[in-house]
């Protein structure tokens, strides 16, 4: 009988944390209280600290001078500057992965293709048809055998899309747009040009980039340029 491993408390408020980002009860900017995490899940700080920290190093949170740890304000340049290198680093494993490939369909593919375009006719949950999409981008990535690149290519922009600005991502495409975007890229990969490949998956993060980066708003107030400043000495 196969046995599993119980998580860890550590690891156990790493995901509370991760939901309640993905579902919107925690936003950018909220600040993160160790003694409140530990103190409302009945542990010590120790685990709740260690959480912390792997949240952090993954990108979920960040420390804040005055807010302590809190969850990762984005800003428009961040998101474009992680989605150019995922698309970056999965575009150059596609091209390389399709020439090493022999002729014909990725069946694979093709296959998480149609049952997108099954969701579109039933009109399936947002949610259920975004989990193809991260299929089809998790087959094209691990067909590369490059454990490297696939860690990075998904901590890239993965926390963006599927935590940080979840509630914000579920808004910007319809299923229909969703199943054209793939189809694009899989189409893409049936001419086995390495150019047109790189350039189809490039373009599907660039204009995903775009679309955040509209939405997302730097939280820090506009500095007032030093020229403009005025001395305010008090009045006797």
């Amino acid at each position: 009988m196969q046995q599993f491993n119980k998580p860890t408390y550590s690891e156990q408020v790493v995901n509370l944390i991760r939901q309640r980002i993905r579902n919107g009860k925690l936003r950018g900017g909220d600040r993160i209280s160790e003694a409140g995490i530990a103190e409302e899940c009945g542990i010590s700080r120790a685990p709740v600290r260690e959480a912390l920290y792997q949240l952090e190093t993954d990108g979920f949170l960040m420390s804040h001078p005055k807010r302590g740890k809190c969850v990762t304000l984005l800003t428009p340049d961040d998101v474009r500057h992680r989605y150019e290198l995922c698309g970056l680093l999965e575009g150059a494993a596609a091209a390389n992965v399709a020439l090493s490939l022999p002729e014909g369909p990725w069946e694979d593919l093709e296959a998480l293709l149609e049952r997108m375009r099954q969701g579109v006719l039933e009109g399936t949950a947002f949610e259920d048809h975004a989990a193809l999409g991260t299929a089809f981008h998790e087959t094209i990535l691990e067909r590369a055998s490059n454990p490297l690149l696939i860690s990075i290519a998904r901590s890239s922009c993965r926390v963006i899309s599927k935590y940080l600005m979840f509630q914000q991502w579920r808004t910007l495409y319809t299923i229909e747009e969703l199943f054209q975007r793939h189809n694009s890229i899989y189409k893409a990969f049936l001419t086995r040009d390495p150019r047109l490949i790189e350039e189809a998956v490039r373009a599907h993060y660039a204009e995903s980039a775009e679309r955040l980066a509209s939405l997302c708003e730097a939280k820090r107030k506009p500095k007032t340029p030093r020229s403009h400043r005025k001395a305010h000495f008090p009045t006797e």
